[in-house]
């Protein structure tokens, strides 16, 4: 549990810092083809990153409806990461009210999960 979690702080810390308002979410102008396609997929993993967070840590069938409520809540940050920006301070703050939307949704889907398995725990011993 340790070496996963490492490894997904490792990965989002990279995506998280790659996803600054001039790279990931404003890359409409990168001449690059290789770091154009890059800042594609760092942008969609920043807004799917709730939604598998869900399902992976989410238990029984509410992972589903918790999943399809972020879903739901990443369709804007998606939009905003896939269009050219039409006003750079928009953009801006999409970058920062998405990220916040994001760690939110891993931090309540953490939290859910964890209190799922601890009353699961306590009906078991009683």
């Amino acid at each position: 549990m340790t070496r996963r979690l490492a490894f997904v702080t490792t990965v989002a810390a990279v995506l998280v810092a790659t996803a600054s308002p001039a790279m990931a979410f404003q890359h409409d102008r990168v001449a690059n083809p290789v770091l154009h396609a890059f800042l594609d997929i760092a942008s969609i993993a920043i807004v799917a990153a709730p939604i598998w967070t869900a399902l992976l840590w989410g238990a029984g069938r509410s992972k589903w409806l918790l999943a399809g409520l972020i879903g739901l809540v990443q369709v804007p940050v998606a939009i905003l990461a896939f269009v050219p920006a039409a006003s750079h301070t928009f953009k801006g703050y999409g970058l920062a009210i998405g990220l916040a939307i994001t760690v939110s949704a891993i931090a309540y889907t953490r939290l859910a999960a964890r209190s799922d398995k601890m009353a699961a725990a306590q009906a078991s011993r009683t």
